[in-house]
């Protein structure tokens, strides 16, 4: 029952607000978590329309083709998106997506950046040595001048956030704390809005 909550949740979210990469993001993973893999193709094809630097939203979408019977569109999504994290310097999900890649047998492109996938090099080793670089925007620059909050998250905030992003999630904050009826005093409030700042900064792997 939690788990048809969350997503008549995240449906409503995509519905009030139809640019709102978040709420169709946040709709697709659930329905991807259901094993409802067919209905999680819209919504993130939708959250990467309207944002298409989004690489996790590629992972995911190329996981809702593949687990639909579409291997082909899947390895096409899932190439696209790794290039695309390359670009941006998204270590994680471009590991991610090439090793499912690999896993098929399916050919890997050739990254940009200097460590190519499986060089046997630690993901947080080639992250450290490109410098600051925005989780979301893919920009080298722009850091914030300090942690936005106290504690560890605050911290990888200040590590992998630029300026510019962080302004554009607080308003996006208010908004998921309203549509979703959070309560930011209970643990599971907290949770939840943690979680979504996660997914809107492109955090959950960094």
């Amino acid at each position: 029952m939690e788990q048809n909550q969350r997503i008549e949740q995240f449906r409503q979210m995509a519905e009030a607000d139809p640019d709102n990469e978040l709420g169709h993001f946040s709709f697709g993973k659930a329905l991807l978590e259901a094993e409802r893999f067919a209905d999680a193709v819209a919504p993130l094809a939708r959250a990467i329309e309207l944002r298409p630097a989004m690489s996790k939203a590629y992972q995911l979408l190329g996981q809702a083709y593949d687990g639909s019977g579409n291997r082909e569109q899947a390895v096409e999504m899932l190439t696209k998106g790794a290039l695309v994290a390359d670009e941006q310097g998204d270590v994680m999900p471009r590991e991610t997506m090439a090793r499912i890649l690999g896993e098929w047998g399916a050919e890997v492109p050739v990254f940009k950046s200097a460590e190519a996938s499986g060089s046997g090099g630690s993901a947080e080793g080639s992250a450290s040595a490109e410098g600051f670089r925005c989780s979301r925007c893919g920009r080298p620059d722009g850091q914030l001048a300090k942690p936005p909050f106290k504690g560890e998250l605050g911290t990888k905030v200040f590590d992998h956030v630029c300026n510019g992003c962080w302004q554009e999630w607080i308003p996006m904050g208010t908004k998921v704390i309203n549509e979703l009826s959070l309560v930011l005093s209970t643990p599971e409030g907290a949770q939840s809005y943690d979680q979504y700042m996660l997914e809107f900064l492109q955090l959950e792997e960094c």
